[in-house]
C-alpha cells in the first residue's frame, strides 16, 4: 500500500514543491520585497547578500527537485539532500518559536516542509523495502 502511494504521489510531490521552494529565488533576486512580503519580516538591507545567497541556494533546490520528478537516478540524492534541509528548517522554526524573527517562518514554508518531510521518509522507507 505505501509503494503504490508513493509511486502515484511522488512526481506530482517533486514537481509540486520543487516550484514552491524555488519560488525562493525572489528573495535571490528580489531581497527587500521578497523579506517583507512573502516572509513578513522587517528588511534589514545589512542582510542583503546573506539573504540573496539563501535565495538562490532554496531556489537551486526547488529545480533540482522538479529535475529529480523527471530523472529517477536523480531522486534519491536530491530528496535526501532535501529531507536534511527541511528537517533542519523545522528544527530551526520550532526551536526559534519563541522569538519574534521565527513568525515569517511560520507560514506557508513550515506547513509545506513538514508536509514533504513525511513524503520524503515514505519515499526512503519504500525504498529500503524494495
Amino acid at each position: 500500500m505505501l509503494e503504490k502511494f508513493i509511486n502515484v504521489t511522488i512526481k506530482p510531490l517533486l514537481i509540486i514543491g520543487g516550484l514552491g521552494t524555488a519560488l525562493a529565488g525572489a528573495n535571490a533576486f528580489f531581497p527587500q520585497f521578497a523579506v517583507e512580503n512573502v516572509q513578513g519580516l522587517e528588511w534589514i538591507q545589512d542582510y542583503t547578500i546573506f539573504v540573496q545567497h539563501w535565495g538562490i541556494m532554496v531556489c537551486l533546490m526547488g529545480i533540482f527537485m522538479v529535475a529529480a520528478a523527471f530523472i529517477e537516478s536523480w531522486r534519491y540524492p536530491i530528496m535526501l539532500y532535501s529531507l536534511i534541509e527541511k528537517a533542519f528548517m523545522v528544527f530551526l522554526v520550532v526551536s526559534n518559536s519563541v522569538h519574534p524573527y521565527s513568525d515569517g517562518f511560520c507560514t506557508s514554508y513550515y506547513g509545506c516542509d513538514n508536509y514533504r518531510l513525511f513524503d520524503f521518509v515514505f519515499y526512503f522507507i519504500k525504498e529500503r523495502k524494495s
